[in-house]
């Protein structure tokens, strides 16, 4: 993790979170460890600058959702969102574990793909957020060269 909510500079709320220095720090601060010992998801809410408006957490999907099921929440929760002008979003996968993606952690983040470009959000970035620590999860196809959070 490259920086805590400890690290947040003075004026981290009027920058973006694509903004690789204040990315894994925010979602630190936004995804309490309650969250995630009992895993969800976090939706980071963003302005069109990528500024963050306010963060959501969903309980109802989980690292024990099956897939299609998380994914059928996510597009009915996120098309919401969407209607309501929200036009950006940082999705963050909490969960208790270590901080090495899994396999669903991986599903997880390509359902976050579909559901956003079917919604018209567009995707900042996606972290996994465990006990204690925060990471990038990288798109499948992504490098960290061409991410756009990190």
């Amino acid at each position: 993790m490259t920086g805590t909510r400890h690290d947040l500079p003075d004026d981290w709320a009027r920058r973006p979170l694509t903004d690789p220095d204040l990315f894994e720090a925010v979602v630190d601060l936004a995804v309490f460890e309650a969250l995630r010992a009992a895993g969800g998801v976090a939706l980071l809410l963003c302005h069109a600058d990528g500024r963050l408006v306010q963060p959501v957490m969903v309980e109802s999907v989980n690292s024990a959702s099956p897939p299609h099921e998380a994914e059928a929440r996510l597009t009915t929760i996120l098309g919401e969102i969407a209607a309501s002008g929200v036009p950006a979003v940082v999705m963050a996968i909490a969960r208790p574990g270590a901080p090495s993606a899994t396999e669903r952690d991986r599903e997880l983040r390509q359902a976050f793909d579909r559901v956003c470009r079917a919604c018209g959000l567009r995707l900042l970035g996606v972290a996994l957020a465990v006990p204690g620590c925060v990471t990038v999860l990288e798109a499948a196809s992504d490098s960290a060269s061409d991410s756009d959070a990190a």
